[in-house]
């Protein structure tokens, strides 16, 4: 079973980058179906929005039509949920997006790397939170063993 997750925007920024980081383990993972990506146009609008600042332009190295491929790759290979139902689980209220999201998608997990906000939550009704390298360390590389 393909595990559903809601990666944050910071993984997703992340994940487009060297391949060592566990983000971009993760989006490898996603483009084999290892595990499948959940989203909604909110999120996906701020991942738009995170692209364009000059720090992450000069971290990820991509430029508008690379951008622009990747976010509708997301679009089209990702599930994508309207992300409305209200929750207040989070500190910060624009956080719940995501918790939304994973409501919605019946998402197993949260990934992300925010641990004020988060990561601090722990779970929410059956949804856990995790960092990228805990992901990629407890769930992706035991999958990959149980496999072989």
């Amino acid at each position: 079973m393909t595990p559903i997750i809601v990666p944050d925007v910071n993984v997703m920024l992340i994940g487009t980058t060297i391949s060592q980081y566990a983000p971009s383990q993760i989006i490898q993972a996603w483009r084999k179906n290892h595990v499948e990506i959940a989203t909604s146009e909110l999120i996906l609008k701020d991942l738009r929005r995170a692209f364009s600042y000059p720090k992450v332009i000069k971290f990820t190295h991509m430029n508008q039509s690379e951008v622009n491929t990747y976010v509708e790759l997301l679009k089209s290979s990702a599930m994508i949920v309207a992300g409305t139902t209200p929750v207040n689980v989070s500190p910060d209220p624009d956080d719940n997006k995501l918790f939304s999201c994973a409501i919605e998608a019946a998402a197993e997990y949260i990934v992300s790397t925010d641990k004020k906000d988060v990561l601090s939550v722990g779970e929410f009704q059956g949804i856990r939170t995790i960092h990228p390298t805990d992901f990629v360390r407890k769930l992706l590389k035991k999958g990959r063993r149980s496999t072989t």
